[in-house]
């Protein structure tokens, strides 16, 4: 069974991805039934959730301290 932090990767993978293909073939701002999607607003949305679930992810990553004695 994958990890939470697993489970985050993934999912900033899929978003990664959704950026790239829209960065290959980026598409129009539109509007359906009276709401207006503008593009550089979703893509800049997606960056930003990208951003705040690789902070978690990191949150939740081990680290080592290291530090070095001077004599």
């Amino acid at each position: 069974m994958p990890t939470v932090s697993e489970n985050l990767e993934t999912t900033i993978a899929g978003y990664a991805t959704a950026l790239a293909a829209d960065s290959d073939s980026p598409q129009p701002s539109y509007t359906l039934d009276g709401k207006s999607v503008s593009r550089n607003e979703w893509r800049e949305g997606l960056q930003r959730l990208i951003d705040a679930l690789q902070k978690t992810v990191n949150r939740m990553t081990p680290y080592v301290v290291s530090t070095k004695q001077v004599l």
